[in-house]
């Protein structure tokens, strides 16, 4: 993104460049050293924190008093100056665990407390290497403040996404902290498209959006994707070059031959780490191109007897659980002579084998394993009979209705044993109509 807004401003008459919603000042980062004389404004408490320091501004925030008896070892970072721009920065990571109820909330906050001192240094040891140089910043609201622009002048924005935005981002921020905030109304989704509007009547201009406008489709000049799973950003400009930036993921060959059509599965089970690449190949040729990968830890082939590899899993550490692994991906080969082929691989997964080989990787005692089903169904028949639904939710993604979590022991059987139940239960080969021969 800030390539992009650097290339576009390239073309743009030097003088002065008006940003509002200025955010996190990637915009300002972005055209540093261009020539630019750079106007900023915002009402956010921690823009204005960054915005009044770099124009050297009085920053005027301070500790409420209500939040004095949990956060009385703050008051001293406040300086009006470097100081209280570090700990906003530092406030965004911890404030919102502080009152809340629960172990890692506690201990999050207690982390902050007993580090503070290190940490905000660093924070302002970092900050004292800005290069930002901004013209100006005012604290006002983005509708009246774009009424005083000249219109000849180029705006730059990425504005709030949806209406009420910066409220929910900020809010820790504004409980603990008091200053001279200004009055105004939050932008509800209908003032979110009247400012971009504002911003593309003018002959020089740049905005960004998650969402796709219609209405500015003849100026969408850049669509970026960051990582596999996240939204797309569709960047629109008065006069630009296109772009198509998207995540590219190594590939690896994978010379191990797979189980195919006609051939016999036979013991016993193995399991083969896999290398980054290879994963990805494998990910790419079998999983569902639907659902959005993501980064693993750990990836494992499953192999018979033979060395043929019959499917994948792949693991990452829980965000919350200490003592479970998230199983971030598993699928089976395919074409094969049977159907239940994928409930193999889960087994597989679960194995104590498997749980030695996460253990190892994650460095840490495993004793569960969540995942997540995208489905059209109610329950996932994959996982049905050897895992726990712990949670069914409307999905997020699109093309699914549900979005179904499993969870379940790991350790509970070997390789050996995991062969033997899926053979009993699940290892029937379809015969030639079943097939499709």
């Amino acid at each position: 993104m800030r390539a992009i807004v650097r290339e576009t401003a390239g073309s743009w008459p030097r003088g002065c460049v008006y940003i509002p919603c200025c955010g996190n000042f990637t915009i300002e980062r972005s055209l540093g050293g261009m020539g630019f004389a750079l106007h900023s404004s915002d009402v956010s408490i921690y823009t204005t924190a960054i915005g009044r320091w770099l124009t050297k501004q009085r920053i005027g925030i301070q500790l409420r008093e209500e939040s004095k008896e949990q956060l009385h070892w703050l008051a001293d970072s406040l300086d009006d100056g470097v100081g209280t721009v570090a700990t906003m920065m530092l406030g965004t990571r911890f404030l919102a665990s502080v009152g809340r109820e629960g172990l890692w909330h506690e201990r999050v906050v207690r982390s902050y407390r007993d580090q503070w001192k290190t940490k905000h240094a660093e924070t302002v040891q970092r900050l004292s290497t800005t290069r930002v140089e901004l013209a100006s910043y005012e604290v006002e609201d983005v509708r009246t403040w774009l009424q005083k622009v000249p219109r000849e002048a180029p705006v730059c924005s990425f504005p709030p996404f949806y209406g009420g935005g910066y409220e929910k981002l900020y809010e820790p921020l504004n409980t603990h902290f008091t200053w001279d905030a200004p009055e105004y109304e939050p932008l509800s989704d209908a003032d979110v498209v009247d400012v971009l509007a504002a911003i593309t009547d003018r002959p020089y201009w740049l905005t960004a959006s998650n969402h796709d406008v219609p209405e500015l489709r003849a100026y969408l000049r850049g669509v970026i994707k960051a990582t596999p799973r996240a939204a797309p950003f569709y960047v629109y400009a008065s006069a630009a070059p296109t772009r198509i930036v998207a995540p590219r993921q190594p590939i690896e060959p994978v010379k191990a031959p797979r189980l195919q059509a006609g051939d016999e599965l036979v013991g016993p089970l193995q399991l083969a780490i896999l290398k980054p690449g290879q994963f990805n190949a494998l990910r790419s040729r079998y999983l569902n191109p639907r659902i959005a990968p993501g980064a693993a830890n750990l990836a494992v082939a499953v192999r018979d007897g033979t060395g043929k590899i019959l499917g994948v899993f792949a693991m990452a550490p829980s965000t919350y659980t200490p003592d479970e692994a998230y199983l971030l991906s598993d699928f089976a080969v395919a074409p094969t002579d049977y159907p239940r082929l994928s409930k193999l691989i889960v087994l597989a997964a679960t194995s104590a084998e498997a749980q030695l080989l996460c253990q190892r990787a994650l460095s840490r005692r495993i004793r569960t394993v969540l995942t997540t089903a995208f489905s059209n169904n109610p329950v996932s028949m994959k996982y049905r009979g050897l895992l726990r639904m712990v949670k069914r939710s409307p999905s997020n993604g699109d093309g699914w209705k549900f979005q179904l979590q499993y969870q379940g022991p790991m350790g509970g059987h070997t390789l050996a044993g995991a062969l033997e139940k899926w053979a009993k239960r699940w290892g029937a080969r379809a015969t030639p109509t079943q097939t499709g021969v």
